[in-house]
C-alpha cells in the first residue's frame, strides 16, 4: 500500500491483479487499475504525485497515470516475481527488487534499464 504524495488517495493491490486507488477520508474506491497477469506485490507514488508504479508476479514493473488509470509503461527485464518498488528523491529513477536475486534501476522516463545490480544470495523483498 502506498499513500499519495498529498496524503488525499491511498493504492493497494493484492492476489486479484488489480490496484485500487481510495479515498481514505470516505473510503470510496476512486478507480480500479488493471493489467497485470498476476498478483501485485508492491505499489509506489512518483514523489510529484503524478506516476503509480507497480510490481507483480507477472515480472513486469507498470507505471499508471493515477488520475486516467492508463497504464503508461510496461518495464520487463525481471525473469521472477518483483516483490518492490521504489522511487528516487527526484522521480527519475525507480528501483525494483525480485525473486530473481536482483535490484534494477530503470529511467522513469524511457523505460529502460539503466543498471542491474547483483550479489543478493535469495529474494529481494524490499528496496528503498
Amino acid at each position: 500500500m502506498g499513500w499519495s504524495p498529498d496524503g488525499q488517495t491511498l493504492a493497494s493491490s493484492g492476489n486479484d491483479q488489480t490496484i485500487r486507488l481510495w479515498n481514505p477520508s470516505t473510503g470510496q474506491c476512486l478507480k480500479i487499475l488493471e493489467g497485470h497477469s498476476n498478483w501485485i506485490w508492491a505499489v509506489d507514488w512518483s514523489p510529484d504525485g503524478q506516476t503509480l508504479a507497480s510490481g507483480s508476479d507477472d515480472r513486469t514493473v507498470r507505471l499508471w497515470h493515477p488520475s486516467t488509470g492508463q497504464c503508461m509503461k510496461i518495464l520487463k527485464g525481471h525473469s521472477n516475481w518483483i516483490w518492490a518498488v521504489d522511487w528516487s528523491p527526484d522521480g527519475q529513477t525507480l528501483a525494483s527488487g525480485s525473486d530473481d536475486r536482483t535490484v534494477r534501476l530503470w529511467n522513469a522516463n524511457s523505460g529502460q534499464c539503466l543498471k542491474t545490480l547483483e550479489g543478493h544470495s535469495n529474494w529481494i523483498w524490499t528496496v528503498a
